[in-house]
This record gives C-alpha cells, sequence and structure tokens, in this order.
C-alpha cells in the first residue's frame, strides 16, 4: 500500500508540475500571438516535447516597417549561464558599425566582456554617463546617432529592463532576461520595434 501511495504522490506532483509549465507556456504564446498581429508578422510555434515537459518558446520573424524583424528566446542563457533572454532584431545597413549600451553593475560587466577592442563612449550628461556603460568603433557616429532624446529613451528602458542595446554587423538589438509573459513586458517590446526602427533611419542618413 505504500508503494502504491509513493507511486500516486509521484505522480501527483508530475502532473501539477505539467499544468504549471503548461499555464506557463500558454501566457507565454499568447504575448507572442498579440505581437505577430500588432507587427503582422510570422509565429512559430514549436511542438513540445518529452510529454510537453520540454516547450521550445515560441518568436516571431517577418518584415515590419520595410525591415527584417525577430523576436525570439535563444537556446542558451547569457554567458552561457541558465539566465535566459528575449532577443529582438530589427536589420539596419550599417554592417560595420558597432556599439554596445548596457547597465552599470555586475549584469554590465558580464555582457561587455565580449566588446574587447570597442572604446568607451561618454554622453557628458551626468545621469546617462552614470547609468550606462556605451562602447563603440565609431565615437563619432555613435554621437551623431545618440542626440538628447534618444539618451533619454535609452537610459529609460535600460533602467526599467536590466537590458542592453547593440548594434553589430548590420543589426540593431534589444535583449532583456526573462521571457515575455505577461503585458507590460510585451508593450515594452513593441514600443522598442518602433524605436529601433525610427533610430536605424538615422543611423542610415548619418552614414
Amino acid at each position: 500500500m505504500e508503494y502504491v501511495l509513493g507511486i500516486a504522490a509521484i505522480g501527483l506532483v508530475f502532473g501539477l508540475f505539467w499544468c504549471i509549465l503548461r499555464q506557463a507556456s500558454l501566457r507565454i504564446v499568447r504575448q507572442f500571438e498579440n505581437l505577430a498581429d500588432r507587427f503582422q508578422i510570422e509565429l512559430t510555434l514549436p511542438p513540445a516535447q518529452l510529454a510537453g515537459f520540454n516547450r521550445p518558446e515560441p518568436y516571431v520573424y517577418g518584415e515590419y516597417r520595410g525591415r527584417e524583424i525577430s523576436i525570439s528566446v535563444p537556446g542558451k542563457g547569457l554567458q552561457n549561464t541558465r539566465q535566459i533572454e528575449t532577443r529582438l532584431k530589427v536589420a539596419v545597413d550599417a554592417p560595420e558599425f558597432m556599439f554596445q549600451i548596457t547597465g552599470r553593475g555586475l549584469m554590465g560587466r558580464m555582457r561587455q566582456r565580449d566588446v574587447k577592442g570597442l572604446a568607451q563612449w561618454m554622453a557628458d550628461e551626468s545621469a546617462f554617463d552614470a547609468a550606462l556603460d556605451v562602447r563603440t568603433n565609431d565615437q563619432g557616429r555613435l554621437t551623431r546617432a545618440l542626440g538628447d532624446s534618444h539618451q533619454e529613451t535609452v537610459r529609460a528602458v535600460i533602467q526599467a529592463s536590466k537590458g542592453s542595446i547593440t548594434c553589430r554587423q548590420g543589426v540593431l538589438e534589444f535583449y532583456q532576461i526573462g521571457l515575455i509573459s505577461n503585458e507590460t513586458v510585451r508593450q515594452r517590446f513593441e514600443t522598442m520595434a518602433d524605436f529601433l526602427c525610427d533610430w536605424a533611419e538615422l543611423i542610415e542618413a548619418r552614414t
């Protein structure tokens, strides 16, 4: 009898865990459905695996405002850790221009490990420079592209999200730790998609 009760308890635990995973997955899928509808781009829903215990994250990809755009969750986390990130990518016609903007502190230092060869950029605005660590391979171009209004938006979104913004190999990217599981985070990605598209136009105009 104890053996049977033990098996039943294990089954109950696994069933509860499966239901929690299922509900969390459905919340994320709903947010990606909203993103696909908002940008009129394709939604991909990878099938669940291992009887539903492994649920690969959905992603969206397509063309928005004449640019390639995608929102996805890479298979590995930050610096090969278990910190899962969600990434928004927007194409920009500036393949040689590079920069990375992230918050100061431990997380910022982790993200700045892969910026060898990039010089630190300062905005000469105390609140911005105190909050953010910026590196680039073209000081003048970033100064022209990152005006006062853009500085205010960038500082606000990075401080709120603990995320980062990069430009590498013709891709503008915003990313933050965690998944898009609620409306607030989804709306942030929607806002950043338009911001990056606007910024891409400005960067291209400064070529």
